[in-house]
């Protein structure tokens, strides 16, 4: 696959300075199948969104975003809609979901070198709508209750510094708090009968941070979306949770339910405030509606990403 001119966005502080350190050696890789690679950092958050609009207004038909899933979703607000520029992501950040998701290579260079051989697929964005009237869109996952707790308790300069182990440590000292309470009001406008909970995750990746699997039906290609409910509010019992997700055995871990859907109405179960994150950055609180949205962006995968699964639908 040749292209004609891409734009490659990366995050200069991101992954703990992966993103700055390895531009230089991306482009001169990109060249080989792009007449003509601009490098663009970033300068501020949303810096990558108003790259994305720019590129896509500009004719710019690959869109190369090295950094983490915040900055990967950043350029999804931008381009959100427009079937061009296809986007490459590469690992370049804390988590990484997207990049492990599709199979992509875990070294930059190598999954530049992959170009080639990918396929561009539209991908239909997931959108949450808060009740303040802000909405945003996320690729791969929202959750709402104790994950973006964890992520709101999380410095970015941590995150730099330490990676995902930055999330463990704080995700541990949570165990000393409160834990959110929340529920599912409906999915599909069918009221939900779950009971209260600490965390739900609604997803298109079967791949979540860390190294977990918490929505092991999910496929980005599908146009629906994975909604995991982890039952309870007890600190044992999400111990236990992060065992399954761990083994990827929330399938069949009691207390875990699991739903496919294309919207869901989450609330508040108490009058604490409850955060939501989306592609691993807080965006909101509760109440909120999560839905399929018709907007989608061209994402360059592996040709083999999710077939199986789809397969298995029909």
């Amino acid at each position: 696959m040749r292209f004609r001119r891409a734009v490659c966005v990366f995050n200069p502080v991101s992954g703990e300075g992966t993103g700055r350190d390895m531009i230089g050696t991306v482009r001169q890789r990109l060249q080989r199948f792009v007449g003509e690679v601009d490098v663009a950092p970033t300068q501020s958050p949303n810096h990558a969104a108003e790259l994305a609009r720019s590129a896509a207004r500009e004719g710019c038909d690959l869109m190369v975003v090295q950094g983490g899933d915040g900055t990967v979703n950043e350029v999804a607000q931008g381009l959100a809609g427009h079937d061009s520029p296809a986007v490459l992501v590469l690992p370049g950040g804390t988590a990484n979901v997207l990049v492990n998701e599709v199979g992509l290579p875990s070294d930059p260079v190598a999954a530049t070198d992959a170009l080639p051989t990918l396929a561009v697929r539209k991908v239909s964005l997931g959108l949450v709508e808060f009740e303040s009237g802000e909405s945003r869109f996320f690729v791969v996952m929202c959750g709402a209750g104790l994950d973006a707790e964890i992520a709101a308790r999380t410095p970015t300069q941590l995150k730099n510094r330490l990676g995902l182990g930055a999330f463990w440590i704080r995700g541990s000292g949570q165990i000393m708090r409160p834990f959110p309470c929340l529920r599912i009001a409906s999915i599909d406008a069918e009221s939900d009968v779950s009971g209260t909970t600490s965390l739900v995750v609604v997803s298109k990746s079967r791949v979540y941070g860390g190294g977990l699997v918490l929505t092991p039906g999910a496929n980005l290609l599908a146009g629906r979306l994975e909604i995991a409910v982890f039952k309870g509010t007890g600190r044992l019992r999400f111990c236990g949770y992060l065992l399954a997700g761990v083994v990827a055995g929330t399938g069949w871990w009691p207390g875990v339910r699991h739903r496919t859907g294309t919207e869901v109405w989450i609330e508040p179960a108490s009058t604490e405030i409850v955060r939501v994150q989306v592609d691993g950055e807080v965006a909101g609180i509760l109440p909120a509606r999560v839905s399929v949205s018709p907007k989608t962006i061209s994402v360059l995968m592996p040709p083999g990403y999710g077939r199986e699964n789809l397969e298995s639908e029909v």
